[in-house]
């Protein structure tokens, strides 16, 4: 299943789909320090997916239809600008995991 975020897309797997149902699908950044022993080391940033039962407060791009999905502003913008196709898929364990998304960040 393709669904377009702005002028990018998500393809979302089948098994996503049934694993995901009716609940949401939250995709946020998660930010770590890097190896180095000194600050002046850049934060890395990755994408990471969970399934929620509902949608959470705040200011959140949401989708509603077909599959809900929420993401913060700086990952639609990225998705949007970069007119990424970025794929969705189970892991081994069952869990979702994001394939082909780099973050661009905003100047």
């Amino acid at each position: 299943m393709d669904i377009q975020i702005g002028k990018g897309s998500i393809d979302i797997g089948d098994k996503a789909v049934k694993l995901i149902g009716n609940r949401v699908l939250s995709i946020s950044i998660l930010t770590t320090q890097g190896a180095c022993t000194d600050e002046m080391c850049p934060l890395i940033k990755t994408a990471v997916c969970e399934i929620k039962d509902n949608f959470s407060t705040g200011t959140l791009y949401k989708i509603q239809n077909p599959v809900k999905i929420e993401m913060p502003q700086e990952v639609y913008n990225s998705i949007d600008r970069e007119r990424q196709h970025i794929k969705l898929k189970i892991s081994l364990k069952g869990k979702p995991e994001i394939k082909g998304f780099s973050l661009v960040s905003a100047v």
